[in-house]
This record gives C-alpha cells, structure tokens and sequence, in this order.
C-alpha cells in the first residue's frame, strides 16, 4: 500500500500549493497558470522535451511579477521561496546590499530585495539560460541590481560547472562546461562594496571551497544566509569557521518553524 502513501503525500502537497497560488496570485489566469504548473512539474518526467522549458510569468497580489520556465527547479524555486519564505530572516537587517551567490533564476533576490529593501542586489549565477531569467524578472520588477554571470569560488579564473535538468540542481563539477569563476573580493571591488548587508549562499556544496578560501571578504559583511549540503560538506567545521570569524549562528529551526542557517556578525 505504499503506493497509496504516496499518492496521497502527492494530493495533500499539491492541494496546499494550489491553495497557496490562490492566495497569493493574482487574478484568475495568474492563479491558473501557477496551479496547473505545481500539478504538471510532478509529471515532467513524462512529457515530450519538446515542451518542456517553456517560458511563462504570473503575477501576485503584491504586484510583483515572476518570469520562470516550465522546468522543476524552477517551480520549486516559487514553491520554496514565494509560498513558504524560505529565506525569511530570522534577525533585523539594514536595506543597504544583498550580494546573492547562486542566485538562480532571480527568486530570492526579487523576494529579498521586496520584503527588507535593498538598495542594491548582486547577483551572480553561472547557468547563461539561469542568468537570462534572472534580467528579466529583475527588470519586471525593478531592481536595482547587477546580474554576474560566472561561478563565486575563492579565486578568479575558470571552472567547470555541470548543468542539471533541473535548473536549480547545477554545481560545480570535474565535467561539464567552463565558466569564469570569480572571487568574493573580486566581487566587492568590482561595484566598489565597502561592505556587504546580507549575503545569501546557495552553490549546490560549492561552499566549502569559498568559505575555507581566502577570507578578508567575511570582515565586510554583516549577516549571512545559507543553504548547505551537508551531504558533500563538513557542515559542522564550516559552521565553526563562521563563528571563529566573529558570526553568531542561528540554527536552523531555532528562530522560528524553518528558518535557514543564519549567521549575523557579532558586536560582542
């Protein structure tokens, strides 16, 4: 019967998410689009590739406007950060810059930049097709931002980053396509950051590289937001570092239901 589980784990997921696109999308059609995507990205798997990856764009009831594909991480994407606010913050922040590593196709920056309101958003994202959704939802919505488009490492070159069928699921990788990397410093620099806000991390495990790399960058920044992969990182050393550079550590769950792990520079 454990199929039976599974279809009604699957029903009861897929209700709220349609419950949550009428509550926040924005009229009829919005509110359609955004359900009947929920309902198909379950069945992705066994539709042609010919119409997968289509472009479409929804708009909810606060006006702002999403620009994604027909593609699972991309949907996901909306599912984590626009329904359940994954990346609410868990301390008060200053709206002066958000530096987002892994910025995807553009959700959190444009959910970040919305709900605390920065001045200013970097984004840096290594995927072009990524990168391209990332312009535009920026520009819907008027951002004030710069798109990069390279991997964050701890030093400026070129690396190879392996593209996923899921838009959210590329890293870093021994195969795959050469890509710039570029430096947290070299970030800084290049839009003249005396000091960064928020940064928020999400590089599918390349964290451990960046924040075990060359560190004057984290003295110039006050609070980080991160999502790691304790899978292929030592998350408990990398949470240590961040503590012994002078970040208190808000563990995940402790703030509140599902607040991410959280670091805010200490003035103790």
């Amino acid at each position: 019967m454990r199929w039976l589980e599974r279809a009604l784990r699957a029903s009861r997921s897929l209700y709220g998410e349609c419950s949550a696109s009428v509550r926040e999308a924005k009229g009829f059609r919005s509110c359609l689009q955004l359900s009947q995507d929920f309902a198909i990205s379950r069945l992705l798997k066994y539709i042609p590739k010919r119409f997968r990856n289509r472009e479409r764009q929804v708009e909810l009831r606060n006006g702002v406007k999403l620009r994604y594909r027909l593609n699972r991480g991309d949907i996901q994407g909306i599912r984590e950060v626009w329904l359940e606010h994954a990346y609410r913050l868990a301390f008060p922040i200053s709206n002066g810059v958000l530096v987002d590593l892994g910025a995807n196709i553009g959700l959190t920056s444009v959910w970040l930049a919305k709900k605390y309101g920065f001045a200013k958003v970097i984004a840096v994202e290594p995927d072009p097709g990524n990168a391209a959704l990332a312009r535009k939802n920026f520009d819907l919505n008027g951002i004030s931002g710069k798109i990069l488009e390279a991997a964050i490492g701890p030093y400026d070159g070129m690396t190879r980053f392996q593209a996923a069928e899921e838009s959210n699921l590329g890293r870093l990788s021994n195969e795959g396509k050469l890509v710039m990397s570029i430096s947290m410093r070299s970030v800084l620099n290049r839009y003249r950051l005396s000091e960064v806000d928020l940064v928020k991390i999400d590089i599918e495990g390349g964290e451990a590289a960046l924040l075990t790399g060359p560190s004057e960058w984290l003295c110039r920044t006050k609070a980080i937001i991160a999502e790691f992969h304790p899978d292929v990182i030592d998350y408990p050393a990398l949470t240590q570092l961040l503590e012994h550079h002078g970040f208190y550590h808000i563990r995940p769950g402790t703030a509140f239901a599902n607040n991410m792990d959280s670091f805010l520079r200490s003035n103790r």
